[in-house]
């Protein structure tokens, strides 16, 4: 789900103000309704920071990239081992009830001892090269894909801990927005008895509370859910709730476009995963064709054996041996070619990553400065809305407004408190997003 939905989505999910509701208005008229239980009560609260270093310990995602990154490192050293000689150590012992010749003794024995210890080493083996040098940018994808992998599960815990603080931001707005509609109900209803109102004035009054206190219930529910969000987001299996003081803060930072699309061309850690994985198949590519060159490895033994113990007859051995394959049924072109073709797929991958990544900058440092240039504008719609409210009551109450009046001040003022929050919490989320993108943090 989009994240700006989730945010709204506590608020977007009630009916309209003016959605009849009379049969419950006259059954609420009198009675005041109980307050909901704060959503977070009971809950952890962390900071972000906190939230943070939860996700490095426990998040699945990033446990899943370190392990590959390990994988990648122990193939690098598989491929090191490749250019050391190899040894073996073999030994034996036997006895049978029934006798035998022994050829070394001229004799009969039932017992029989061995050992053998043999070595060797490749002295010309063009794979070895090309198989190190793939391993090596295996680590280095492995690597940038663990850096981007940490980025992006930084940016998830900050979305969802943003998400909570928005969710505990609506629920203030729509218990104000409560607040208010109770207050115009009482306010209604004296000017009812004054002969300034009338029944039907009272009435809408009252659905718009009734209205009020559902979009409040759910705003409630999507504060809870947040907590379990962010849960999610950092591993664990319990809630979490940001800390009390925690707020959709602006920096109002203006990232320069061309210095941050230079850092990404030149360090992005998906852009780097790409790069690397397609010099990894170039050594594949080479690595393939070193199939058509000879090889050339020395062998060499040490053995023991008798039917006495220790053994007394020794041997050894050395040779020397080669190998230059001339057909073996286009074995060697098929993996040239497929070894071709994924370094092709590689090439494009990577300049589709690449393209992704202008879109993807482009759109995070757009969401930046559209928040910030509409931020204040935001502020101030909410304090105009809050004035035109207090002078819409002024003038009902001096018979120069009707209760329409009233109610589209109220819609109003709501509106704006809302997109207030939803523009700060764009703000954050665009700056989240373009750190996930560049992997490293923005100065403050």
């Amino acid at each position: 789900m989009n994240s700006r939905n989730v945010v709204v989505r506590a608020v977007m999910t009630v009916g309209s103000l003016l959605a009849p509701c009379a049969t419950l208005a006259v059954a609420q008229e009198r009675e005041e309704p109980p307050e909901v239980e704060a959503a977070f009560e009971g809950v952890r609260a962390v900071t972000l920071e906190e939230a943070l270093e939860l996700a490095r310990t426990n998040a699945p995602t990033l446990e899943r990239s370190a392990s590959a990154l390990q994988i990648a490192r122990y193939d690098e050293l598989s491929a090191w081992g490749s250019f050391l000689p190899s040894a073996s150590l073999s030994y034996g012992y036997s006895n049978s009830s029934s006798a035998r010749l022994d050829p070394t003794s001229q004799g009969f024995s039932t017992t029989n001892y061995s050992a053998r210890v043999t070595g060797s080493l490749d002295l010309l083996d063009w794979q070895r090269m090309s198989g190190l040098k793939e391993a090596r940018r295996g680590v280095d994808a492995s690597s940038a894909q663990y850096r981007q992998t940490r980025y992006q599960t930084a940016e998830a815990v900050k979305v969802a801990y943003y998400n909570a603080v928005a969710s505990r931001e609506l629920v203030r707005v729509e218990a104000e927005r409560v607040q208010r509609q109770r207050d115009q109900l009482s306010f209604v209803d004296q000017q009812l008895q004054l002969g300034r109102a009338t029944r039907s004035d009272v009435l809408r009054s009252q659905v718009d509370l009734n209205n009020a206190l559902v979009a409040l219930l759910n705003a409630e529910n999507a504060q809870r859910a947040s907590t379990y969000g962010l849960a999610e987001a950092v591993g664990l299996r319990e809630p979490l709730a940001p800390e009390p003081s925690a707020e959709l803060e602006v920096d109002a930072i203006m990232p320069d476009r061309e210095r941050i699309v230079g850092q990404a061309l030149a360090e992005a850690p998906g852009l780097t995963t790409a790069r690397a994985q397609a010099e990894a198949t170039e050594a594949a590519v080479t690595s393939a064709k070193s199939a058509y060159l000879p090889t050339l490895s020395l062998s060499g033994g040490w053995a023991w054996s008798n039917s006495d113990f220790p053994p007394e007859n020794r041997s050894w051995s050395l040779s020397l041996s080669g190998n230059l394959p001339l057909f073996n049924g286009f074995g060697r072109e098929a993996q040239l070619y497929s070894a071709q073709a994924r370094r092709d797929q590689a090439r494009a991958d990577e300049r589709a990553t690449e393209l992704s990544l202008r879109s993807d900058l482009d759109s995070a440092l757009g969401t930046i400065e559209a928040a910030v240039a509409s931020i204040d504008l935001a502020e101030q719609t909410v304090e105009l809305s809050a004035e035109d409210l207090r002078v819409s009551r002024e003038r009902y109450r001096l018979g120069l407004a009707t209760i329409l009046d009233l109610q589209s001040a109220q819609i109003t003022l709501r509106e704006a408190e809302v997109d207030l929050i939803q523009r700060r919490f764009d703000y954050r989320l665009g700056i989240a997003r373009l750190e996930a993108i560049l992997g490293r943090e923005l100065p403050s």
